[in-house]
């Protein structure tokens, strides 16, 4: 029989055509087998995450349900106590109270606090804008016969005046020239301990206007080892307590609420705590708890 060459070539090439088709189709099979071994094995990783974030999510609504029932146990407990807990908490203290946004001034509720515990209230002063009045701090150098520049020379002569017999008369200078409003001033000024910050300042300028006052003012009042606490009421928006904090002061966000107000008198009372209180992101408690 006469087979041509043709023949042979289309024959082989058919021979090879089927067995590159048979590995082809072995390969996919074997790789879908694979995938789906592998789909199976990452899908039961994810139904085990699934199941273990439901369980966490579980675990953390029981303790906010915890939580939640322990600060309202903590609120009726403040509400209900309240008076006994103020009561003489501050007897020999010695604290004074600065202002430094006259916009937001609840400084009447602090002084009424202070007494109510008993306290003294060694002054009560307000740092208005105008300390970084250059025309009025060079009419004060003038008048008291002192190098008088920058807002903080202005502020350092304000608590070297505070340790000295003249307070009252240089700091009526100063309210005369509109730079500070003194509020009140006890004969006992000189020998406060701690101070009260008020700033909550919501400007949008804060940051600068921090490093004008605040930032001068608590360096200073440190430098003096005075106790220092900052302020602000619980819904403002200023970033002025966490400016403060950052100076490593301790703070208070909720002021205007009884836990607030408990929680100043414990850090006055003590003197020692550094810490940030009160219901906002960056607290380290909600009260100055002894440990």
């Amino acid at each position: 029989m006469n087979i041509n060459m043709k023949y042979y070539i289309v024959t082989i090439g058919s021979i090879f055509l089927a067995l590159g088709i048979g590995i082809i189709v072995g390969f996919n099979l074997n790789y879908d087998q694979e995938l789906s071994k592998q789909q199976s094995e990452v899908l039961s990783e994810f139904e085990d995450r699934f199941d273990s974030l439901n369980q966490e999510k579980a675990d953390l609504n029981t303790q906010i349900d915890r939580l939640t029932q322990e600060y309202d146990e903590l609120l009726s407990y403040i509400s209900q106590n309240y008076n006994i807990l103020v009561a003489d908490a501050l007897t020999e203290k010695n604290t004074g109270i600065i202002l430094t946004n006259e916009k937001n001034d609840y400084s009447e509720e602090l002084e009424s606090l202070i007494k109510d515990a008993n306290g003294n209230l060694a002054f009560s002063i307000v740092l208005k804008d105008t300390i970084e009045d250059e025309k009025k701090l060079k009419e004060l150098s003038s008048e008291i016969d002192t190098d008088i520049k920058t807002s903080q020379d202005c502020i350092n002569y304000i608590v070297d005046s505070l340790n000295g017999e003249n307070a009252k008369k240089a700091l009526q200078q100063l309210q005369d020239l509109d730079l500070i409003e003194v509020k009140s001033l006890n004969d006992n000024y000189a020998s406060y301990d701690s101070v009260v910050i008020v700033g909550e300042n919501e400007d949008e300028n804060m940051k600068n206007s921090f490093e004008v006052k605040e930032k001068n003012l608590i360096s200073k009042l440190k430098a003096e080892k005075k106790y220092l606490v900052a302020v602000q009421r619980e819904a403002s928006n200023s970033q002025f307590i966490n400016l403060c904090s950052d100076s490593n002061i301790s703070t208070i966000d909720n002021i205007d609420s009884e836990i607030g107000k408990i929680s100043l008198i414990m850090l006055i009372k003590d003197e020692s705590i550094v810490g940030n209180y009160g219901m906002g992101e960056n607290v380290t408690d909600l009260m100055p708890f002894s440990k």
